[in-house]
């Protein structure tokens, strides 16, 4: 690699610190920086010396500032206009949180910073054009768009540095896979650059490094997270009250804590547990932005000391100090497990500090086992995906909107720079004869020429993650945005007078219009708790096959301190011993008869026996002419069968079940299913093939088949399919293992461990009373909603304010009268009719209003000022409210049920 600039002489450091331009240092000192991390003393020389670099680190060690000082350091004397640096990270949250701290570094250096991303305001829009910030902070999606604009894309011609933060949480992904040829994109404009990637720990980070910078050289510094962590695992019990219970107990022993859960149905449950603490807030992705950031905040300041949270807390957002990770359930992985506790301590040289809290058998042993690896540092490894289709056919298209024209032979220059597409020439061939016949390139001989529907597929497809529209929750308490619901769950489930949990809360629909769903808390039902699709974390096959052996080795002590956890595993396995039952293990799998079919015990993971159950389940129906469901864990499947079809023809399937021919097996099982179309219909949107906003509902199995067949678009929705839902390689290893004996296979009849399986994982949630929280919610809501005062007696005196400040008794200061209306804002216009002398009959009844409304205020005050600041409370409604004579919260609930009526009828007026 080049060097980006001449490094100066220097006297011979002592520290890293020494290495960085004079005026840095003297930041660094202001900041209050004692010392470096051993993350930044490795990282900055190295970066110094021009090195393309991945840094792996826990959390909390100071990756941010080990990338950015040397970059600061050469900012300072690199001239030129245009973006210099650029900042990716996977989260817009974590481009504010990234920006708040850049902003403090850049204002002391005398540098610019800018952040850009969906949110950004058009006039910050225009100025970053006009004016290009330094450092520019975005995400990969924007990034996309950077090149769509001619002054934008002049900008990146002087950029000299690429970050790419928590590259782990982007490498194995499409969104990645895009960002590798946006970075070699840039490098058409402006030559070669320095590339860093910051990353938590992973099983191969070399793979994150050819990620990030293809075939060019780079240095790899990483920091052991073993030591920076202290893990304990307990076991709480298989009742979730009793679970919730245990929750709250750790609660009151400990400070500030995050509490990890797997899914957001199961924060939401644990959240509707928790809530009357006053000290737990819900965090997960179908929250609004608001109430997330509401949460954060709070947690910051100390308001709350408790965040029940989805990965959406896994990534350095600076919330302040967190003294414990609890983790509620198996994290299903060791890297996952990793990155949660990390957040713990969160400074230099402090000890993380987490506990797992397993719940049942199964998942006790997987928390043992996880807690093992993590100790060890044996992350799982990441997969970058290789030649992915529609990414190709997605940049191909910006590559040609970007250029005009351009030769196919300097396409796939840019393509192969990248280190997720390696020989790729066939791929592109295939790739761009399909995008030609959905004219989103135009062919002429060797050359590819942009056309106008192009233009349009990119504004909708700057993105590679999947749209599943939401539909938005607005609570008419709170008069805010709750949160959001996937369109298949509001389309299947959701009616008005349906129970839901969201936000920790039981919501009652009250009305569904023009995409949103009107709710109020719900204090008396039942409640199915949201469907959110694709958050189910899949269990590793080393994960699975070790859980296997420590069943069979029973070796409990070796990896749990609990006491309770060792009786409970070792309590269990003894009570399937008594039964007679073999144990399923890593060298044995257990075929047992059930009334519904068969389970088949294998440890083997999620993905595993997702491609061993699919393809059992089409041998098993070419052979028998039936029909097979199935059910899969990490541990089992569930094959439901007819009658004539047991376990023994099971066993004799996978016994003549060839390893090498799994993936051929599959595409037969999955051509005619749900899930091949629904990603058929994904992968053939970013090819252009089908509108955006095409409703997968509407479209036929048959007529995609018969499109897509043998082409490009249905390799591509197979080549997904069994790189992220299925391990085919995982799964032929276990039927080779079979083959040659090194697995056992045996028959028996239902075990305690294959009946759990069987147990449906949903809960109907017998709500707390919420009651009280939610009076609370209105309360404050109506002390802060504007009012205006106007005086009915000599209609001179006007005052705007919040309910909150207007007094016991209001009264006219001009003419000291108490006859005094009470108007919301947009009532206004009504002033202006009373005053008139001459009034028509509209006027007239308008004025009659006014005065019912003063003589309300008159009689009951202040009180009468709270309840016309209500959401569809008018004068007659308010007499209503006050003529019950409620006090309290008795008053608040009545103004309540008006406020439901409202929502209930309005559009009928």
């Amino acid at each position: 690699m080049e060097p980006i600039s001449e490094p100066r002489p220097r006297s011979v450091p002592t520290t890293a610190l020494d290495l960085l331009d004079e005026k840095i240092r003297e930041v660094v000192e202001r900041r209050g920086f004692s010392s470096l991390s051993e993350a930044q003393e490795q990282a900055i020389p190295l970066l110094l010396d021009n090195h393309n670099l991945v840094l792996i680190a826990p959390t909390g060690t100071g990756k941010t500032e080990s990338a950015m000082l040397p970059v600061f350091s050469r900012l300072l004397s690199t001239v030129g206009e245009g973006f210099k640096a650029i900042y990716v990270t996977p989260l817009r949250s974590l481009n504010r949180d990234i920006l708040s701290r850049m902003e403090w570094w850049c204002r002391e250096l005398g540098l610019s910073v800018g952040v850009r991303h969906g949110d950004t305001p058009q006039n910050e829009r225009r100025k970053q054009a006009l004016s290009p910030p330094d450092l520019l902070i975005t995400t990969p999606e924007t990034l996309q768009a950077l090149f769509m604009g001619s002054r934008l894309k002049k900008h990146l011609k002087n950029v000299r540095y690429v970050i790419v933060d928590e590259v782990h949480e982007l490498a194995d992904s499409k969104r990645g896979a895009q960002l590798s040829v946006a970075l070699e994109r840039i490098a058409a404009h402006a030559g070669e650059f320095q590339r860093i990637g910051l990353s938590a720990t992973v099983g191969n980070p070399a793979a994150i490094g050819r990620f990030l910078v293809g075939a060019r050289p780079f240095s790899l510094v990483e920091v052991p997270v073993a030591s920076h962590l202290d893990i304990s695992v307990r076991f709480i019990g298989d009742d979730f009250s009793a679970q919730a219970r245990s929750v709250g107990k750790c609660l009151d022993r400990l400070g500030s804590t995050l509490v990890f859960v797997n899914t957001r149905v199961t924060a939401e449950a644990l959240g509707h547990h928790l809530f009357t603490r006053g000290d737990v807030e819900v965090h997960h992705g179908s929250l609004s932005k608001d109430v997330r950031v509401d949460a954060e905040d709070r947690f910051r300041r100390g308001a709350i000391r408790t965040l029940i949270s989805t990965s959406s807390m896994e990534l350095g957002i600076d919330i302040g100090h967190i003294e414990h990770v609890l983790q509620f359930g198996s994290p299903r992985q060791v890297s996952r497990l990793v990155q949660r506790v990390g957040r713990a301590g969160h400074r230099l040289d402090t000890i993380s500090h987490g506990t797992v809290l397993a719940t049942g058998f199964d998942d006790l042993l997987e928390s043992l086992v996880i807690a093992r690896r993590a100790r060890a540092n044996e992350c799982e490894d990441i997969r970058p995906p290789v030649n992915a289709a529609d990414v190709m056919a997605n940049q191909v298209a910006a590559i040609a909107v970007e250029y005009g024209e351009i030769e196919l032979a300097r396409v796939e220059q840019i393509l192969a720079g990248s280190g997720c597409f390696e020989n790729c020439s066939e791929l592109l061939e295939s790739v761009c004869t399909q995008m030609a016949e959905h004219r989103l390139i135009r062919r002429d001989g060797t050359r590819i020429i942009r056309t106008a529907r192009a233009r349009r597929y990119l504004t909708e497809n700057l993105s590679m993650i999947h749209d599943e529209r939401k539909v938005e929750i607005f609570d008419i308490v709170s008069r805010r945005t709750v949160g959001t619901l996937d369109e298949s769950f509001v389309i299947g489930w959701v009616h008005t007078g349906a129970v839901f949990i969201t936000k920790g809360q039981l919501w009652r629909v009250l009305d569904m219009e023009s995409g949103k769903i009107s709710v109020e808390p719900a204090t008396k039902a039942k409640g199915e708790v949201p469907s959110w699709e694709g958050e189910q974390i899949p269990v590793p096959y080393p994960v699975a096959d070790e859980v296997g052996a420590l069943r069979r080795t029973r070796e409990f002590l070796r990896y749990a301190a609990d006491p309770h956890a060792v009786r409970y595993a070792a309590g269990f396995l003894a009570r399937v011993d008594g039964g007679h039952f073999p144990v399923p293990s890593d060298t044995l799998v257990t075929l047992e008869n059930t009334t519904e079919g068969v389970v088949c015990n294998i440890c083997g993971g999620h993905k595993a026996n997702e491609a061993l159950a699919r393809a059992l389940s089409v041998l098993i129906s070419a052979r028998y002419g039936t029909s097979v469901g199935i059910e899969v864990g990490a541990y089992r499947i569930l094959l439901r069968l007819p009658s004539g079809v047991r376990a023994l023809e099971v066993q004799e399937m996978l016994a003549g079940l060839d390893p090498a021919h799994v993936g051929g097996v599959l595409k037969l099982a999955l051509k005619r299913t749900a899930l091949f179309k629904w990603k058929l219909v994904q992968v053939a949107k970013k090819f252009g093939a089908i509108d955006a906003d095409a409703d997968y509902e509407r479209i036929s199995i048959h007529r995609l088949i018969d499109l897509f067949d043998d082409t490009v678009v249905a390799a591509e929705a197979y080549r997904e399919l069994f790189s992220d839902y299925m391990d085919v390689d995982a799964a032929a290893a276990i039927l080779a293992a079979i083959h040659d004996g090194r697995i056992a296979v045996t028959i028996g009849a239902l075990s305690p461990l294959g009946s759990e399986g069987l147990s449906s994982s949903r809960d109907m949630i017998a709500p707390l009373s919420v009651d009280q929280a939610v009076i609370g919610t209105l309360m404050r809501r109506l002390e802060k909603e504007d009012v205006i005062l106007f005086c009915m007696n000599c209609r001179k005196w006007k005052s705007k304010t919040t309910v909150e400040r207007v007094p016991d008794r209001p009264q006219c200061p001009l003419c000291n009268a108490r006859l005094v209306a009470a108007l919301k804002p947009w009532d206004e216009p009504m002033i202006a009719a009373a005053k008139k002398q001459k009034k028509t009959e509209e006027e007239r009844a308008l004025e009659v209003r006014l005065l019912r409304n003063a003589n309300i205020v008159l009689s009951s005050g202040k009180k009468a000022v709270v309840a016309l600041a209500a959401k569809g409370v008018g004068p007659e409604v308010a007499s209503r409210i006050l003529a019950t004579l409620a006090e309290g919260d008795s008053f608040y609930r009545e103004i309540l049920k008006a406020e439901r009526n409202y929502v209930k009828t309005h559009r009928y007026w």
